[in-house]
Order: structure tokens, then C-alpha cells, then sequence
């Protein structure tokens, strides 16, 4: 399958990179850029993913390949160096939290919050995407029976993670919302969702090329639902909605916006993103924990998520995508 490449898109996910990077080495006070980035991240992924579901309309099956082959080589290799490095240098090694991250469970079942052993924490996110490919592919088998419509599938769908995400947040205390409850699929799917859906309901709709400035002004009206003191269903919801509607109107943004977000060292860091996120938690914990001075740490995060991505992530997905391309053929 061969999927029409946007530069741009590269960009995109530099600058969620980017903004976790940010967050976790050097800290902004009063908005928590981590979670800006990996809300970067959800809406890409729902924009991408219902693209190729509902759009081109690509089998199920070579979607769930696609997807194993972009996520689980590097993500399973990543498991076991931190396994064998834990047992090599004598540390002890918290099975459960170990399984629930193999599992993609950890957004339910985090270990003791703020203090986990293992440095799995941010594969919370993870499972978050995970779980929410496999609800949009139940949608599409849906749809493609003629059961239900993907736009209203998705609108409903995107509806009532806002009315858990409200009653969450009237039932429960702030800390174990922040904490725990927000990182809960059927809440933070909300990103993945509503991007899809605003993908299929522009559709037919003539989109006009904006000014350049309204791309980032909107940018920036996102990024205020993030301050601290901001009701978090604010953030969560109108933040991540305005990340959204301007990933969703770039296509026809002006050359010039598209031109900046192709730059290509912005590209680049976009390209090593995934591999990036998950080697940066090792090194994160490591500054906070260990003092690790703060351009080691970021640096050797690079520097690992990088030969991650050219020894294990691209290589095997490549390979596993021309072996699978073949018992097509």
C-alpha cells in the first residue's frame, strides 16, 4: 500500500516531539508542555489513522499490520533493554508494572503514581492509541457493512468522552483526575476522535487558505486552555479541539506555513519521533531522579531514540511491510 506522504505531517509531529522534549527537560511554568506534545501526537494519529480507514479505505488487516510494524519492533526491544538492564546492574525489577506496559494496560493500571519503579510511565499514551485503532477498525467494519455512518460513529464517539471527561471531573478529586482518570482511553481517545471526525465532516467542504497567522493564533488559543489554572475539561477538550481544527485545515494552509513546517531538521525530528518518546522517559527519570544534568540527559534521549529508529524501528518495519506485501502478491 502506498500512501501519499505529506512533509508537512513530518513537521507536525516534530513539533509534538518537540513540545515533550520541552516539557520534560525544560519545564515552562504553568503550562505543561509533555502533555501538549502528546496531545500533538493523538490528533495527528486520528487525523492519519481515519484517513486510512475511512478514506482509502484500507483493509483491516493490513492496517493492523501497518500499525505492528511501525509500533511493536522498536516498542518490544525497547521492553527488554530496560529488562536487561535492570537485571545486569542488580535492580529490582516491578513485574507488574513491566506487564501492564507490554500489555498496553498502563493507563489503567499505572503502578503507584509518582513513584513507579520501572520507566514505563509514558506508555500510558501508547495505550491509549492502541486501544483506539482497535475501536475505529470495529467502526469501519461497521460502516463498511452499511451499519452505521463513520462521521456520526465518530461524533458520538468523540461526544461521550466529553460527558465522562465532565462527570469524572465533578465526581473525582483533581489530583486522581490529572493523575489517573484523564489518561483513560475512553478520555483521552477524545483527540483521535474528534480529529477523525473533523477530517470526514470537512470532506466536502471547500476550505479556504487562511492567512498565516490565523494557523498560529490558533496554535496559541490551544495552548491558553493549558494553563494551570484552566478547568482540565478545558484543556482537554477545547485545547486539544483547536489542536485539531488546525491540523485539519493545514492542507490548504498557505505554501509558506507548510514550506516552515518542512524544514528539515524539524522533518527529521518528526521522522525519530517515536522512537525519541520512548527512550526520552529512561532519561527524564535519570535528570530527575539521579540529577543528570539537563543537556546530557536530553542529548543521550536523542542520541538512543535516534539509533533506535535506524537499527530497530525502520529497518524491521520495512521488513515486515515487503514480507507481508509479498503473501499478498
Amino acid at each position: 500500500m502506498n500512501d501519499q506522504h505529506f512533509d508537512y505531517l513530518d513537521g507536525w509531529r516534530g513539533l509534538a516531539i518537540l513540545f515533550l522534549l520541552i516539557g520534560h527537560f525544560f519545564p515552562v511554568p504553568g503550562i505543561n508542555f509533555g502533555r501538549v506534545g502528546v496531545d500533538f501526537f493523538f490528533v495527528l494519529s486520528g487525523f492519519l489513522m481515519c484517513r486510512l480507514l475511512f478514506i482509502k479505505e484500507v483493509p483491516v488487516k493490513t492496517f493492523y499490520q501497518r500499525r505492528i510494524s511501525r509500533i511493536f519492533p522498536a516498542f518490544f526491544s525497547f521492553i527488554i533493554f530496560m529488562l536487561a538492564y535492570f537485571f545486569l546492574t542488580g535492580q529490582a525489577i516491578d513485574w507488574a508494572e513491566t506487564s501492564m506496559a507490554g500489555l498496553f494496560l498502563n493507563n489503567y493500571f499505572p503502578g503507584t503514581v509518582g513513584h513507579a519503579v520501572m520507566p514505563f510511565g509514558h506508555i500510558w499514551s501508547l495505550s491509549v492509541e492502541e486501544h483506539t485503532y482497535v475501536f475505529l477498525t470495529l467502526i469501519a467494519v461497521t460502516v463498511r457493512g452499511n451499519y452505521v455512518n463513520a462521521k456520526w460513529a465518530l461524533a458520538v464517539s468523540s461526544l461521550i468522552s466529553i460527558v465522562l471527561g465532565l462527570a469524572y471531573w465533578r465526581l473525582f478529586p483533581t489530583q486522581k483526575l490529572e493523575f489517573e482518570l484523564w489518561a483513560h482511553s475512553e478520555i483521552s481517545a477524545y483527540g483521535i476522535l474528534f480529529s477523525g471526525c473533523l477530517l470526514l465532516c470537512l470532506q466536502r467542504v471547500k476550505i479556504p487558505t487562511l492567512p498565516v497567522p490565523v494557523y498560529p493564533i490558533l496554535i496559541l488559543l490551544g495552548l491558553a486552555c493549558y494553563w494551570w489554572s484552566m478547568p482540565i475539561p478545558l484543556r482537554g477538550f477545547v485545547g486539544v479541539g483547536l489542536f485539531a481544527l488546525t491540523l485539519n485545515i493545514l492542507p490548504t494552509a498557505p505554501a509558506m506555513l507548510k514550506r516552515c513546517l518542512s524544514f528539515g531538521p524539524l522533518k527529521k525530528l518528526g521522522l525519530w519521533s517515536f522512537s525519541i518518546y520512548l527512550w526520552q522517559q529512561v532519561f527524564y527519570l535519570a535528570h530527575h531522579r539521579e540529577g543528570l544534568p539537563t543537556m546530557a540527559a536530553i542529548t543521550l534521549a536523542v542520541i538512543c531514540g535516534t539509533a533506535s529508529y535506524y537499527l530497530i524501528e525502520n529497518p524491521t518495519r520495512r521488513w515486515l511491510n515487503d514480507r507481508w506485501a509479498k503473501t499478498v502478491e
